[in-house]
């Protein structure tokens, strides 16, 4: 019960198997149902295989799904199963489960341990609830204690107000509140508090990724008597960040954490990923908080009302992210008998999984659909490659190598790029924010390769800006740059070393006339986006680029919708591209160098009006490119800025897998599906494999952006199995 967790993942509800009917074109519906229930134990006999054989133990299946469901992780449900007794019912295995989780349930044995005195720091992330539960406390030991037994102090010199709101706590029960900011003033004034019988201690808030949980830890240690830390969990938050959270601060300094705290229950979609790490980290439940209100939404942790309300949530749940489907990958990795499945019936068991259920012609619609989709990623580089690298990410305990993540995307670019271009190959340069649950934070730098007709490759070089450095996935071993334009520079210099027989031409997010000159020096080919307030040097006098671009005469080069990619204006009106060509200079460079500009125009065709200008610095001739192709480059360039957002999108819905250069790994398979999602969302041809991973995700709605690469991953999963 105490094995570290995998990453959670998420099924179905389970159907009992059920006979096929012998007319498929009569009852469809009823086989669709069928397959669903076949499906399950075939995923049954993939997940204990080893153990029972395929399908023998139904109730292991419907409890395994039941625990992930309720956010359990998959090593502490892979071990109740494990140790569930055989012969049982679906219902008989859930209430033995139940009752296993309530035995194994560290909570505070009784309130008076708690209350009997002493002095205790609530520790843990930012925004878990720390002050407000403090508030909670005291406001519990007033009403045991009376107040001239309680006092407040807070280590929170950070947060603007944060001692004015713990004061104004203070004043309302009559309790002193006190500010300390070191571990001198920590021990005079508990000194100074010797009478009273319970310090309750609100400290900074602290990412576990932090080195100052050490220090503050240390702090705590130091206060000449003993402070015992209690570790306050979101409920609402991720498994994996729970389970960091709490492997931080119980490795701290001096004695382990107490126990803990969970807030936030009446956030969280799920409760069972809190109740996990206190199961697994063996961390006693003092309390849980299920509100804002002092003191009446904290309540003294009972291990069955915690457990039977984590069941609870799952009917009211409708989790996206996790569990995924993508995490079952990694539970395959024990060999199991191998079976001469029949092509269509490894079709029929995908589609039961995926199909909603519709009935009729609209069924065989759907299942064409399907057929279509699969055909689709089959074919589509990226895809492919998507789902090559994350069988490969997924593939072991020890996660895939670096090397293999990073070069097989080269070397796919390498064969595809006579089929996927025209002429060039274009790398896109971008970066997304980071930050956010699940997320490392900090800014992922990255470049995305795509042809110059349109379709996105792979992304093959990423670059992961921390606070404390910068981490790359092409160099682990080369030290931090120190600013974005040199970790640029970094990524083109390696790119055009790994396709140095390929015509690149690098797409820059602006830039500096320094870095220009650079690149133009090491022979690099580049198309620079500017603003349009940029100076130049135009016909010997200074001006801006909007004033150029307003002066110059255009040429229609066509629609851009004749481009993967390129979008219609907001109310569907199709745009015309227009594209004009000139040379300009840039003031104080000390020289007569001059810059190609290319100022394209996106009309909307029903009103006339500008939708867009965009305006790019070039050092290719016009014979390299002409103005209407470096025009459509700047357009699919802006429409390429998706492609980095699903990166972010990506990274949360992967499987955590430990092993060496972790997060480079993560950046990698997240950079593939980037690729992957921005086909899938701007592609013609894509428009059967979006509809049908819509089902994938949800029964009842689009599937959003932010979605993409949930369904992806979820979708290779099927793909796997199906096909295993």
């Amino acid at each position: 019960m105490s094995r570290m967790p995998d990453a959670p993942l998420r099924n179905g509800p389970v159907v009992p198997p059920a006979v096929l009917p012998g007319d498929a074109a009569a009852g469809l519906q009823d086989a669709i149902s069928a397959l669903r229930g076949a499906l399950e134990s075939r995923m049954d006999g993939l997940l204990w295989g080893g153990r029972q054989g395929p399908g023998r133990e139904p109730a292991g299946a419907a409890l395994f799904r039941s625990l992930l469901d309720a956010g359990f992780s998959t090593k502490l449900v892979r071990a109740l199963v494990e140790r569930m007794p055989q012969g049982m019912t679906a219902e008989a295995a859930l209430a033995w489960a139940r009752n296993e989780l309530v035995t194994h349930l560290p909570v505070l044995g009784s309130e008076d341990e708690f209350l009997g005195g002493g002095v205790y720091a609530l520790v843990g992330p930012t925004g878990v609830g720390k002050t407000t539960t403090l508030a909670k406390l005291a406001a519990r030991c007033v009403a045991r204690e009376g107040r001239e037994q309680v006092a407040m102090l807070t280590t929170d010199n950070f947060r603007i107000g944060a001692l004015e709101q713990l004061q104004i706590y203070g004043r309302l029960m009559g309790v002193p509140a006190h500010s300390v900011r070191d571990a001198g003033e920590l021990r005079r004034i508990l000194a100074e508090l010797g009478n009273r019988k319970i310090v309750l201690i609100d400290t900074t808030g602290i990412s576990q990724r932090d080195r100052h949980v050490a220090e503050q830890a240390a702090m705590l240690c130091n206060a000449g008597k003993p402070v015992r830390r209690l570790l306050v969990l979101n409920a609402a938050s991720q498994g994996d960040t729970l389970d960091e959270v709490a492997h931080a601060y119980r490795n701290g300094v001096g004695e382990d954490v107490a126990g803990c705290i969970i807030t936030k229950l009446d956030e969280a979609s799920r409760l069972g990923a809190a109740l996990d790490t206190a199961i697994r980290h063996r961390l006693p439940i003092h309390y849980s908080s299920i509100g804002q209100k002092v003191p009446e939404h904290l309540e003294l942790a009972r291990a069955d009302a915690l457990i039977d309300r984590a069941f609870a949530m799952v009917e009211r749940a409708r989790a996206l992210y996790t569990p995924s489907e993508a995490d079952l990958a990694s539970l395959w990795a024990t060999p199991r008998e191998s079976e001469a499945a029949d092509p269509a019936r490894r079709r029929q068991l995908l589609a039961s999984a995926i199909l909603r259920p519709q009935g009729g012609a609209a069924s065989i619609d759907a299942a064409q659909h399907l057929d279509d989709a699969i055909s689709w990623l089959d074919s589509d580089p990226a895809c492919v490659q998507a789902r090559a690298s994350w069988r490969e990410y997924v593939s072991d305990g020890a996660g895939s190598s670096l090397s293999a993540l990073g070069e097989a995307p080269l070397a796919m670019v390498r064969r595809e790029f006579s089929s996927a271009c025209g002429r060039h190959l274009l790398a896109m340069h971008g970066k997304t924010t980071m930050k956010g649950d699940g997320l490392p934070g900090g800014t992922l730098l990255s470049s995305v390769l795509m042809s110059d007709r349109g379709a996105a490759m792979a992304a093959p070089a990423q670059q992961l800006v921390l606070p404390h450095g910068m981490l790359s996935s092409f160099d682990p071993a080369a030290a931090a740059q120190p600013d974005t334009a040199l970790a640029l520079e970094a990524r083109v210099r390696w790119l055009g070393a790994q396709l140095d027989r390929l015509p690149v031409v690098h797409m820059l997010e602006a830039g500096t006339s320094a870095l220009w000159q650079n690149l133009t020096g090491q022979g690099v080919s580049w198309v620079a986006r500017s603003p349009g307030g940029l100076r130049v040097i135009q016909d010997d006098c200074p001006t801006n680029l909007n004033a150029v671009g307003k002066s110059v005469g255009y040429l229609p080069v066509g629609q851009p919708g004749d481009m993967p990619g390129l979008r219609a204006a907001a109310g569907g009106t199709p745009l015309a591209l227009w594209a004009s060509g000139t040379e300009i200079g840039l003031p104080g460079r000390g020289d007569d160098t001059r810059l190609r500009l290319v100022c394209a125009r996106l009309i909307d065709t029903a009103s006339g009006e500008i939708a867009t200008q965009l305006f790019g610095l070039t050092n290719l001739t016009a014979a390299q490119a002409d103005a209407a192709t470096v025009a459509r480059w700047l357009v699919l360039q802006e429409e390429a800025r998706a492609g980095f957002r699903y990166m972010a999108n990506a990274w949360q819905a992967l499987p955590a897998v430990d092993g060496a250069h972790t997060l480079a790994r993560q950046s990698l398979m997240a950079g593939q599906l980037g690729a992957a999602c921005w086909q899938l969302a701007h592609a013609p041809a894509a428009d059967s494999a979006r509809s049908t991973l819509s089902g994938v995700v949800s029964a009842d709605r689009k599937l959003p952006g932010r979605l993409l690469p949930v369904a992806l991953l979820k979708m290779f999963a099927l793909l796997e199995m199906a096909e295993g």
